[in-house]
Parts: C-alpha cells; sequence; structure tokens
C-alpha cells in the first residue's frame, strides 16, 4: 500500500509496528481462562498480576494498527476500493474487540475482587463467572471474522494487485484461516479447538502486521527518484560596446 507524504501517513506504519506489538503482548499474557467453574475463572483472575492491563494493551494495539490502515491510499482501481474497505472493516473489528476485551478483561476483574473480599456472596459471584465467558464468546468471534479475517484478506488482496505478492498472499492465508475458524466455531462445526483459532489468529495477523508496517518504512526510508535536470540555460550575448 502507498500513501501520499505528509506526517500523518508517516505515522501510520509506527501505529502498525507498535499496534501489532502491543496484539502480540496482550495475547502472550493473557492467559487460559478456566471453563465450566466460575470459582476456578475467579481464582485465575485474582491470581493474575494484570488481567485488566493485559486487556487494555490488546485494545490499544488493534486501535493503533486499525489506524495504521485506515485512510490508506493504494493505487487506483481495484486495490485501492479493497485497502478502503480493509480499513473500514477494521474499524468495526476494533470496536466489537474494545467492547468484548472491556467486559472481559475490566469486568471480570472487578468482579473476581468482589469475589474474594470477605463476607462476600460467593456463589452469587461464581454463577456470574461461569455464564459471562459464555455470553461474550460470541462477541469474541465477530471480532475475530472481522478484523482477523476479513481485513487480511481484503488487505492482502489489495497488495496483491499492487505486486507485493509475499506480504499480500501471507495476509490472505492468514485472514482466510482466522475466517473459517472464526465461523466454523460460531456455527458449531467443531474440529478445529477454540485456543488454536483464537492463538493462531492472534499470532499470525498480528506479526503480519508488524511485517506490513516495517515493509512500509523500508519504502519510505529509499530516496525518491532524482528530479529531471533542467536544460542549462544558454548564456547571454553580451552587447558590444558602440
Amino acid at each position: 500500500m502507498n500513501g501520499t507524504a505528509g506526517s500523518p501517513v508517516r505515522i501510520r506504519p509506527i501505529f502498525l509496528i507498535v499496534g501489532g506489538a502491543a496484539g502480540l503482548i496482550g495475547g502472550a499474557t493473557h492467559g487460559d481462562l478456566p471453563e465450566g467453574s466460575g470459582a476456578a475463572a475467579l481464582q485465575f483472575v485474582a491470581d493474575h498480576p494484570g488481567y485488566a492491563l493485559v486487556h487494555l494493551v490488546s485494545i490499544l494495539g488493534a486501535v493503533l494498527w486499525t489506524l495504521g490502515l485506515s485512510g490508506w491510499r493504494a493505487k487506483l482501481g481495484a486495490s485501492q476500493w479493497l485497502a478502503g474497505a480493509a480499513g473500514r472493516v477494521a474499524l468495526i473489528g476494533a470496536a466489537v474487540l474494545a467492547v468484548q476485551f472491556s467486559l472481559d478483561g475490566i469486568g471480570m476483574e472487578a468482579l473476581a475482587g468482589l469475589w474474594s473480599a470477605p463476607g462476600s456472596s460467593r456463589e452469587v459471584f461464581e454463577a456470574i463467572a461461569a455464564i459471562a465467558p459464555e455470553a461474550l464468546v460470541g462477541t469474541a468471534l465477530v471480532w475475530v471474522v472481522l478484523l482477523y479475517g476479513l481485513t487480511p484478506i481484503l488487505a492482502g488482496s489489495s497488495l496483491i494487485l499492487e505486486h507485493q505478492v509475499i506480504l499480500g498472499w501471507s495476509g490472505l492465508v492468514l485472514g482466510t484461516f482466522s475466517l473459517v475458524g472464526g465461523l466454523s466455531l460460531a456455527i458449531g462445526l467443531g474440529g478445529v479447538p477454540d485456543w488454536l483459532v483464537f492463538a493462531g489468529s492472534t499470532i499470525g495477523v498480528n506479526l503480519w502486521i508488524i511485517a506490513l508496517g516495517i515493509d512500509t518504512l523500508r519504502k519510505m526510508a529509499k530516496p525518491s527518484a532524482p528530479a529531471l535536470a533542467r536544460a542549462p540555460r544558454r548564456p547571454r550575448a553580451s552587447r558590444r560596446p558602440d
């Protein structure tokens, strides 16, 4: 993808790199929330050194690399349309991720704090904690399909049309994995573990986003083609004195 000159365009690859790195850090430090037991889930969150912070880092990462993609200018034609569509889909996916991660991160940490307080009605909080992940899984699959599925598919297709084959096809493959995996979990096909879909999508797509940002920075650092030299001016004929 190409951009026009100027500070807003030049900062976009930085957003891609920092956002992708934040997404990787958030995914790596999240941990696997226990399922089927509200008490185990709340104990896991209570023992986590920064459960809400991890989710905020993931939200920040998604927002940053979405800003890096949105408004990007590709060449005219289908490539430009695909690049614009990728940015719009990413914005929707990041918004859904922000809502789901806020409820999962901040909400679960607050619930764990109430649960661990002396004299609390633990059974009530454990029942809520057992239901909450199941209620939020649908929202999670929405952002997986949009942010980690459709976005790399559209952006990768745009890159392929611009003859950036390696980045383009890698984005297309990673996006297809996330899209098919998310849809299969959503409709209950089974066969693919949910942890593989979420972990694979988080690692693969964020690494691809970082690579896209680095490649864009590298191209921006290349010196522009030298301007055409002006034709030398013919010296004026000196006037002879009378």
